[in-house]
């Protein structure tokens, strides 16, 4: 299928050098994207927020032979997403990491049947009220929408995966109604580097999904407040201890994570009643606290703006780390990013709570706090801590905690380090691919000689590259050299680089800091 026609051109490395022809198409393309992934990452929020109201609704009231109905239905719903993962196996769990096995040539996913799975799986999981977020699922069914259209035109490898990338973040901006977040998610989280020809695309296809998400909910934060006010700076040192707190909890968190997909893969029995389990369990849950179901959405608004007691919060927030790791660890379709969000957001009102009690801090800051510790706890658990910082500011509209949502996110990914936490999506992506290290992957990026440079004297087969990395492709005044042994690089020349992922960071500061 083709809605018009494009130039033709193989993306191989070579042609992925800047020129006006191909931008022109991949701005084009990265539209297309953004218009399918925005529309489908909006019907699935809306199906979810959806799903969670007539949940609520249902279970108001309930009697016993309600609940005897309700889990029939909740093992019917077993059954479907059983089905629906055997016929897409890569559908399962959060998607995230599937996209990052993507960009890695580790998976090659069905776009069409990921989809579909992703999406009615993660509609029944919200029904039944499994601690899982949508941002996840709406990442790779964005990024099944960038490879579909990668296909209408048949795009070679690397536009794929731009497509792909850029489908993702588009995925993301639908979920949150956070363009420059999910933008920032593709180049920070999914490809850990810039260069034009993802950064152009995904921001085309970001901005689109984001229009489109703005006129289905509104112009209003994806989590329904704003904080206009600050963090007093005499505060600014208990915000250390925040993020202190936030980084033991991003670090428990995923290895609770890991501690369920344990239990799960002990237990031998069939994925459909190991499904079953998850399912009953969520609606005996339920039946007693229908607070910590959901991916919690309306929770953190509670919570920033109500008071709690410290006992109540800090149940909150347990609860929510084994509930979530729990219906995770089952394999089911949803997405961990959101009760991410929720888990720090109690912890942040729990951590207002107890100071305020006594007498730290005035009882005034619950807002504040609470946006702070969501921030530290997405940098503790995913170690990227900008995307942290502009995810919750765009959220909710909160630029002037733009300081103290940073101190307790750098301080959380400092704890985390510190602890030598894998990020969970990282650990969860060795995990789906059965490699033990994914250090030694090939991985791409751009960079461009200084003028500055103290290496441009120096033949190739002399240059002390780092160990894995090799320049594949020089671009000089328009021109492409092969990048013989006794070439020199010149001020100016535009360096096509390949390197083990687990080299990245010396490779790219090899280029970057040797300079006179």
């Amino acid at each position: 299928m083709k809605l018009w026609k494009f130039n033709k051109r193989s993306s191989t490395l070579a042609d992925m050098s800047m020129n006006r022809m191909l931008l022109t198409e991949l701005i084009a393309k990265g539209a297309l994207v953004g218009v399918i992934a925005g529309f489908c990452g909006a019907t699935y929020r809306y199906l979810i927020l959806e799903s969670e109201h007539i949940r609520w609704h249902l279970m108001d009231g309930i009697t016993l032979e309600w609940v005897i109905g309700w889990l029939v239905v909740m093992v019917i719903f077993a059954f479907i997403v059983d089905r629906l993962l055997a016929w897409a196996p890569l559908s399962g769990g959060s998607g995230i990491p599937q996209i990052e096995g993507e960009m890695l040539g580790l998976f090659d996913m069905k776009p069409y049947r990921t989809l579909a799975s992703k999406m009615i799986g993660g509609v029944l999981t919200g029904f039944a009220g499994f601690s899982v977020g949508r941002e996840g699922p709406a990442v790779q069914i964005g990024g099944s929408a960038g490879k579909i259209v990668s296909y209408w035109m048949n795009s070679g490898l690397r536009e794929q995966r731009i497509l792909t990338s850029a489908g993702a973040g588009a995925g993301l901006t639908a979920a949150f109604s956070a363009p420059v977040s999910g933008a920032m998610f593709v180049f920070e989280e999914v490809h850990k580097s810039f260069y034009p020809y993802l950064v152009v695309p995904t921001f085309v296809a970001t901005l689109i999904s984001n229009y489109i998400t703005v006129s289905i909910f509104g112009l209003e934060p994806a989590l329904g407040f704003s904080v206009t006010s600050g963090v007093p700076l005499e505060y600014f040192p208990v915000l250390l201890m925040v993020g202190v707190i936030m980084g033991l909890c991003g670090v428990f968190f995923c290895r609770m994570i890991f501690a369920f997909k344990k239990f799960f893969e002990w237990l031998k029995c069939s994925r459909f009643l190991k499904l079953a389990l998850t399912f009953v369990t969520v609606a005996v849950i339920g039946y007693d606290s229908q607070l910590l179901l959901g991916g919690g959405n309306d929770l953190v608004g509670q919570l920033a703006f109500q008071s709690h007691g410290v006992l109540l919060l800090g149940g909150i927030v347990l609860g929510k780390i084994l509930l979530t790791t729990f219906c995770y660890g089952s394999g089911a379709q949803g997405g961990i990013f959101l009760p991410m969000l929720v888990i720090g957001a109690s912890a942040g009102a729990f951590c207002e709570s107890l100071l305020s009690s006594v007498g730290i801090i005035a009882p005034d800051f619950v807002p504040q706090f609470v946006i702070c510790a969501m921030g530290g706890m997405l940098a503790a658990a995913m170690r990227t801590p900008i995307l942290a910082i502009l995810l919750v500011l765009e959220m909710t509209n909160s630029f002037s905690n733009i300081y103290a949502i940073g101190i307790v996110t750098l301080v959380a990914y400092l704890v985390a380090e510190l602890l030598k936490e894998p990020p969970i999506y990282d650990s969860l992506l060795q995990a789906m691919s059965g490699q033990n290290n994914l250090e030694s992957v090939q991985t791409f990026f751009q960079t461009k000689v200084p003028v500055v440079a103290n290496y441009t004297d120096v033949q190739l087969q002399d240059l002390a590259l780092p160990d894995g990395t090799l320049i594949v492709s020089i671009r000089r005044n328009g021109t492409y050299i092969v990048p013989l042994g006794d070439v020199k690089l010149e001020p100016g020349d535009e360096l096509q680089v390949s390197c083990e992922r687990g080299r990245l960071k010396a490779a790219k500061e090899f280029f970057q800091s040797n300079q006179i």
